[in-house]
């Protein structure tokens, strides 16, 4: 996955959304339908971990782009579960 693009050149599509149903990590939490808190929290170690290496490998310049890109995707990530949210059938 090191090698994969994050988003199609040309149309702007992301792409690192089609690769988290790859991931071993999110197969392995949602092959039984159920995520717990336990699940939740490795999850959250997993990827703090990550972060503290790549803050290692970054230069500054680079870990302010990569602060502001997570970041926006988060809050495109939040906008989507909002909008999926307030278009269920469900209450």
């Amino acid at each position: 996955m090191a090698d994969r693009p994050w988003f199609d050149q040309e149309t702007d599509v992301l792409l690192i959304d089609e690769y988290i149903v790859e991931m071993d990590s999110y197969k392995r939490i949602v092959e039984d339908g159920n995520i717990t808190d336990t699940e939740l929290l490795e999850q959250t170690l997993r990827v703090v971990t990550l972060m503290r290496r790549l803050v290692e490998a970054l230069s500054p310049e680079a870990k302010a782009i990569a602060t502001e890109a997570f970041g926006e995707m988060a809050v495109l990530n939040a906008l989507q579960a909002l909008r999926l949210q307030a278009t269920s059938a469900l209450p």
